[in-house]
């Protein structure tokens, strides 16, 4: 446990759902903090009686969100003051082209399974125009899953959830890691298809 964790837990005993809500608002935005840790510990806690279940699986939830909003309205400004030849280019169409069609499960996946590509998905969900009514009920249904999957299992094995705390990093490096992999091979069947449809 590194030594910004094990603050943030002292501090999560002290000052409850509102740090919770803090950390999980800023980890939306890309600061590295330990988000899915904390919420492991704040359903641990709950089950010991140091956090109130419901308000703090709220509060968290309503902060994620709210960071998952916050990053998709950066990427909505700062995908206006990229250049026109960017914008313009094959290369930006194709990604809104794919985030048209597969947004949804890119924007649902990536709240609960693949964290570490939510800020991306964001950026790029704003910064391509991806409409903020479809953006909106994805996101909403993966933060509240995620929180009450991690705080559940936090909840559920209270006495040992540093050690699901363990598990769940391990999984969610694998899962990135076979993500990329199959995301990668996706990419080289297109790029063999184009060159062999071009001939």
């Amino acid at each position: 446990m590194t030594d910004i964790t094990g603050a943030l837990l002292t501090a999560l005993i002290n000052h409850g759902q509102w740090l919770l809500g803090a950390v999980l608002f800023l980890a939306a935005l890309g600061v590295p903090l330990p988000a899915s840790v904390l919420l492991l510990a704040a359903g641990a806690f709950a089950r010991q009686g140091v956090l109130d279940p419901l308000s703090a699986a709220l509060t968290g939830s309503v902060a994620a969100v709210s960071g998952d909003l916050t990053s998709y309205a950066l990427g909505r400004g700062l995908g206006t003051r990229l250049p026109d030849r960017w914008r313009e280019g094959d290369t930006w169409r194709g990604a809104a082209d794919m985030f048209g069609r597969w947004g949804v499960w890119a924007v649902l996946v990536t709240r609960f399974l693949l964290t570490p590509l939510a800020l991306p998905v964001n950026l790029l969900a704003g910064s391509t125009r991806y409409p903020l009514a479809r953006f909106l009920l994805p996101v909403v249904v993966g933060e509240i899953a995620w929180v009450l999957l991690f705080g559940g299992l936090g909840y559920a094995f209270a006495q040992s959830w540093e050690r699901v705390s363990a598990w769940a990093d391990d999984s969610a490096g694998l899962l990135l890691g076979a993500a990329l992999v199959a995301l990668g091979a996706w990419g080289l069947r297109r790029l063999q298809h184009r060159q062999g449809t071009a001939r």
